[in-house]
């Protein structure tokens, strides 16, 4: 499947410039406007959670982000409408920073028929809608660059399209072959050339020029969760003998040669976002070598040189036989390890953080700077604000939903 630009078929639409209609909004939703009891100890300071956090020209109302998740809803990578409702509820209800799910930079990249993509110009236009909803509510947002690598072609969870529209014949991943899938339900992966690395590495960037199109505010690179640059940093999944494979230097090149990409093609002044797995969870199931926090660390330290500013600390994906034991905060101590051995890079804590004294835990212990949440505000989009009801925060509103609040 080619990475080349798609033309699709446009309709004749009628658009009406009503329809791009904000109410303004004189203060972000999720802004600290002060306690709810002024008479609690500790009343008259902010929680750390909700003081603005600066990166570059990226100011957020308060330190919650939400953490990208497959939607699974996509036609030829188009967002549609579920997409405008789904991430502009997040910023109506306080979200500092919403990561969109990810975005294939290729046809090829998507996990399965129904992702979103970036690879086409045609995928700008309902982005940049998107982008300008979260931003008339006064949040911020960002698009994550992915490559599903031997994840993709797989299986759509809520639909069965027909066989037509996968393509298990051209799965790519850092090596190749039967020994390589991710597991039995998944297809064998064939060896990505040094070409087509070369062809992805200008597909990310090509996609970062999109996303500043689009008016995306960052990009995060996914480099995580078993997907293509995390297929090449692993020695499970990379058994390469070329300049891409071997050493740690060697298997961090793609990589790092993808976060030159983008940076070079995504406005200076915007930072750039890395996500990773900290560990592979594999060491007590496969015999040799895995991916694990001392290689993560020492990624981070070469992608900040590259030209990442924050760096999103997540971790598993790329093992199917993976042994985690989950518990809230588990994937904490691998942020906190990178944030005390990089100085100067920013870094998110996400995993099973259910709650504002949690999160605000996290950052007054100095583990993380930003708190980032997925599955949390897909139970509850409002989960800012409950978080700030928690740290007897009064938050501000949006402007249409003010007269429901709420702080206790």
């Amino acid at each position: 499947m080619s990475s080349s630009l798609v033309s699709f078929t446009k309709e004749q639409a009628v658009v009406y410039p009503q329809e791009r209609f904000h109410i303004s909004q004189p203060t972000s939703p999720g802004t600290y406007l002060g306690p709810i009891d002024a008479s609690l100890p500790g009343a008259d300071k902010p929680p750390l959670l909700f003081q603005p956090f600066k990166v570059k020209d990226l100011t957020l109302a308060n330190r919650v982000i939400v953490a990208p998740m497959c939607m699974y809803s996509s036609q030829d990578g188009f967002m549609n409408a579920f997409h405008v409702a789904h991430l502009g509820s997040f910023a109506i209800h306080g979200a500092g920073l919403i990561l969109t799910e990810a975005s294939a930079v290729q046809p090829r990249g998507r996990i399965s028929p129904q992702d979103a993509g970036i690879w086409s110009d045609d995928h700008i236009h309902k982005m940049k809608e998107i982008a300008e909803m979260v931003h008339a509510q006064g949040s911020k947002i960002g698009v994550q660059l992915a490559h599903a690598g031997r994840k993709a072609s797989s299986q759509a969870p809520y639909s069965q399209p027909p066989p037509s529209e996968y393509w298990p014949d051209d799965v790519v991943s850092a090596s190749g072959g039967e020994a390589f899938k991710w597991s039995d339900h998944y297809v064998s992966p064939r060896e990505l050339s040094v070409e087509e690395i070369k062809e992805t590495v200008r597909a990310f960037g090509e996609a970062a020029v999109r996303a500043a199109k689009a008016g995306m505010d960052t990009v995060e690179i996914h480099g995580a969760h078993g997907y293509l640059l995390h297929n090449f940093l692993s020695p499970v999944s990379n058994h390469r003998t070329d300049a891409y494979g071997g050493s740690l230097e060697n298997r961090a090149r793609f990589l790092l040669e993808v976060i030159k990409e983008v940076r070079s093609h995504f406005p200076s002044e915007k930072p750039i976002f890395l996500r990773v797995s900290a560990t592979d969870w594999a060491e007590k199931v496969i015999d040799g070598p895995s991916w694990e926090i001392e290689q993560t660390v020492q990624v981070a330290k070469w992608a900040k040189e590259a030209g990442v500013d924050v760096i999103h600390v997540s971790s598993g994906g790329n093992v199917a036989q993976q042994q985690i034991t989950a518990y809230p905060g588990y994937q904490v101590p691998f942020a906190e390890r990178v944030k005390k051995e990089v100085p100067g890079l920013h870094v998110v804590a996400v995993g099973i953080l259910t709650g504002g004294k949690q999160a605000e835990k996290v950052l007054e212990d100095e583990q993380a700077d930003l708190i980032a949440v997925a599955r949390g505000f897909l139970r509850e989009p409002s989960f800012v604000l409950s978080a700030a009801r928690e740290l007897n925060v009064k938050a501000k509103l949006s402007q249409q939903y003010e007269r429901g609040r709420r702080d206790k």
